[in-house]
């Protein structure tokens, strides 16, 4: 159960907001799945009690480390091409020096 719920509000609520999705949501997801894991490996010892929950724990788990990794690249990749645009109010500024630093 741990795991579902674990999964459902990374996914749900931290994976999609930029900048802070790399702190909550990866972290999030990564549990979810341990949670999911441990989860499964338990049913088989309770007759299979459990089972779901820890199967849609690894599944939602696994979609929010995606999410997350995938709206950071999609955010980094907006940012440059922005500090490319001669423009875009934010060419040249110390953020776009900085990306470029990285």
């Amino acid at each position: 159960m741990t795991a579902l719920v674990l999964g459902l509000i990374g996914l749900i609520i931290f994976s999609w907001i930029p900048g802070i999705n790399l702190f909550t949501g990866l972290p999030l997801g990564i549990l979810a799945v341990i949670f999911g894991i441990v989860a499964l490996v338990k049913a088989k010892s309770r007759g299979g009690k459990g089972k779901g929950t820890g199967l849609w724990g690894v599944i939602l788990g696994v979609l929010t480390l995606i999410a997350s990794i995938a709206i950071y690249f999609v955010l980094l990749g907006i940012v440059e091409d922005q500090c490319n645009d001669s423009s875009s109010a934010i060419y040249g500024s110390q953020e776009c020096l900085d990306l470029e630093n990285m």
